[in-house]
């Protein structure tokens, strides 16, 4: 009593499978669905589990039967068809279409995406020296200076500098009303340079006092950043909940000491720069990775099943509705003060999930081909590298260590270190200096001996 199995790959990446069940196993199977039937229901004159499978079949009838019997058959089904195909599923698998008599089950099996990055260890870049600007550097201080901040309640209208609390809300002014600036009771700063840059937002917030509530309008101009509210016209309403008085202090070696370890102004200005060079040589080294994907996307063949896509989705809709929710709104609310579903925000962000997707199909694509991987002592220096922060705290450094070698931690800065390794070698290729796979593959054989 064999499964009759065939199958059809698509042009998704998708094995289209439909099943037939020889009736005999589903007749053996409503026999015992009516056996464990017979010991729940009473039947006059028959005592549980002793009611004949004809009478129990006319009291129930045989469709109802037939339908429980194929319930409790669909999972081992499954398994056996799996079992029985040279595919590995991808993803799990869908049942499409059920046909009770004969029986028969029309599946949808994922399959392992196909990728070819082509010739990528043909690319080339030239590496550019990495510096930090002398404004990054003044933004870094001024961070500082701003985290010693001294703030006092003022009686009097806002002005530039000063720090203010605000509520309301900007809508583009058209028909649906699309908000596109929501706060309530936001603290910030009155900079023009920061605060809505190359629109009049400031210039009517600065003269206003707490309590104040004010409307305006203004059309978006022709060089905004935001291509897409260029010539559109924009009306805010405001309340300035409350207005207070914003003293930086100089940087000088008390303020250092206060801010770490620090003995001098000099000293923090160098661990400063030193920070901020390795920023910048990271996001320059992530630039470069993606700039090197964006480049093998051209011509790299990508086939995978529609499920990634759709998972991508769920993921985006649920980290949605977690954020939505911190932020005191409940969802549905949410859904209908912007005049969403939940199907529409999905065919939104499907060309950003489709986009991902491919691009971390080639990423993958990419570790594979460069024999890229993480291993435990790699693991165990990038750990002792992060407790080198902590000093000889013994018992803070244990809980970090715990933290860092299971479960989400673990995972964590083994994506990190893998990164890492990735960016490395990005920079070893266009620089034409990267090592020769053939190479790579003998001494991982050797390192597995």
């Amino acid at each position: 009593m064999t499964l009759t199995i065939k199958t059809e790959e698509d042009e998704q990446r998708q094995l289209k499978v439909t099943v037939e069940v020889p009736e005999e196993r589903v007749q053996a199977q409503m026999k015992r669905t009516a056996r464990e039937l017979s010991r729940q229901i009473s039947i006059p004159g028959f005592r549980k589990g002793k009611v004949p499978y004809n009478v129990l079949l006319r009291r129930v009838g045989e469709e109802a039967l037939r339908a429980d019997a194929v319930e409790e058959m669909i999972e081992s089904l499954v398994a056996e068809v799996l079992d029985e195909l040279e595919e590995t599923p991808y993803r799990q698998p869908t049942l499409d279409e059920l046909n009770l008599e004969p029986l028969v089950l029309n599946m949808t099996i994922p399959l392992e995406p196909v990728v070819s990055i082509g010739d990528y260890r043909a690319i080339r870049r030239e590496i550019q020296q990495v510096e930090v600007t002398e404004e990054a550097l003044a933004e870094a201080v001024e961070r500082i200076r701003a985290n010693h901040q001294v703030l006092e309640p003022v009686d009097r209208p806002a002005a530039i500098g000063d720090m203010i609390t605000i509520s309301g809300e900007g809508k583009i002014d058209e028909d649906e009303g699309e908000i596109i600036w929501q706060e309530n009771n936001y603290d910030v700063v009155i900079d023009p340079d920061r605060l809505f840059p190359g629109l009049p937002f400031v210039e009517n917030v600065e003269s206003m006092s707490a309590g104040e509530e004010k409307e305006f309008s203004f059309i978006f101009p022709e060089d905004y950043q935001e291509e897409e509210l260029v010539g559109k016209g924009a009306n805010f309403k405001v309340t300035l909940e409350a207005v207070q008085s914003r003293e930086l202090p100089e940087l000088t070696d008390e303020l250092a000491q206060e801010e770490g370890e620090y003995e001098t102004a000099e000293e923090l200005m160098k661990a400063l720069d030193s920070e901020l060079l390795q920023q910048a040589e990271r996001q320059a080294k992530s630039d470069l990775v993606d700039e090197v994907v964006d480049e093998i996307l051209v011509d790299a063949e990508i086939v995978y099943p529609p499920v990634l896509v759709e998972d991508e989705l769920d993921q985006v809709l649920e980290r949605s509705k977690e954020q939505i929710t911190r932020s005191g709104w409940q969802w549905d609310d949410y859904l209908t003060l912007e005049g969403e579903s939940e199907e529409s925000l999905r065919e939104q962000w499907r060309e950003g999930a489709t986009e991902r997707i491919s691009r971390g199909l080639v990423l993958q694509e990419f570790i594979k081909e460069e024999q890229l991987q993480v291993s435990a002592a790699d693991i165990d220096a990038s750990i002792e590298k992060r407790l080198d922060q902590f000093g000889e705290n013994e018992e803070l450094r244990e809980q970090l260590r715990s933290i860092f070698t299971q479960g989400q931690g673990l995972e964590m800065l083994n994506s990190e270190i893998l990164m890492e390794k990735v960016q490395e070698r990005v920079v070893e290729i266009v620089s034409g200096n990267a090592p020769d796979l053939e190479t790579l593959a003998v001494e991982e054989a050797d390192e597995e001996e």
